[in-house]
């Protein structure tokens, strides 16, 4: 599709209305990769410079993703996730309709640290179960998760965890115990090589962290988490109405 020369709206512009026209009418799927620099002058009759322009535009709005070495990619749309929300990732993609799909990096036993005992309200050195997971939204990761359970609180837990089975129902089942709030805090960093290798992601690209300790109805803490979700594939909401 050539674009229009004598129109007074900048070729670079009309460049960018028509990829995400054609990104909405799924000629560029997600995840899909769009065509080389050299292919996109020739499909709309436009010069490098344009091509340049109008995709680092759409690529710094949100629409395409670029991948060193690899090209430019359709970006997948943004995942919303309540941030107040107090349910987990399985129950979280079971809402959605999805079936939960989790992957463990490791799980073991080790003294808990300063900061792990103070969050769970333990002492120092006490043994806590320490699970890394990722969790996927469809097939793509969607969070790079880092939990800490006290033993004491939850003894032989490291013997019920497995992929995909969801740690809040093994907890209600096991232990009868239910998060009924949490407490999170949300800030900004920046992919190191591990994150960026667990969440298919570049090194350098901005990533949410999440502190997260949930709470039973007693107020005793039931874990710790850290949560890393890259920033492009996810947005988090807040619904502060009442009934």
């Amino acid at each position: 599709m050539k674009l229009n020369t004598h129109s007074s709206t900048p070729l670079y512009i009309q460049l960018k209305q028509a990829l995400t026209e054609d990104i909405h009418r799924g000629i560029y799927s997600p995840g899909e990769k769009l065509p080389t620099e050299t292919d996109l002058c020739e499909i709309y009759g436009v010069s490098r410079i344009t091509v340049r322009k109008a995709v680092l535009e759409l690529v710094e709005e949100g629409f395409l993703v670029r991948q060193q070495g690899k090209g430019t990619f359709v970006q997948h749309p943004k995942v919303k996730r309540e941030l107040i929300a107090v349910n987990g990732h399985s129950e979280y993609m079971s809402e959605l309709g999805k079936a939960p799909h989790n992957k463990i990096l490791s799980f073991n036993i080790q003294p808990a640290s300063k900061q792990i005992a103070t969050a769970l309200c333990i002492s120092s050195e006490s043994d806590v179960l320490e699970l890394q997971r990722i969790l996927y939204f469809d097939d793509k990761p969607l969070a790079l998760e880092i939990s800490h359970y006290s033993l004491n609180v939850f003894p032989n837990l490291n013997q019920y965890v497995q992929d995909s089975i969801s740690m809040y129902e093994t907890l209600k089942s096991k232990y009868n115990v239910t998060p009924v709030h949490n407490k999170k805090l949300l800030n900004l960093i920046f992919a190191n090589a591990a994150e960026a290798r667990h969440l298919e992601c570049e090194v350098g690209e901005p990533l949410f962290k999440v502190e997260k300790i949930a709470y039973d109805v007693n107020k005793q803490p039931i874990h710790s988490s850290f949560l890393y979700y890259p920033a492009n594939r996810v947005t988090f909401t807040i619904d502060t109405s009442t009934s």
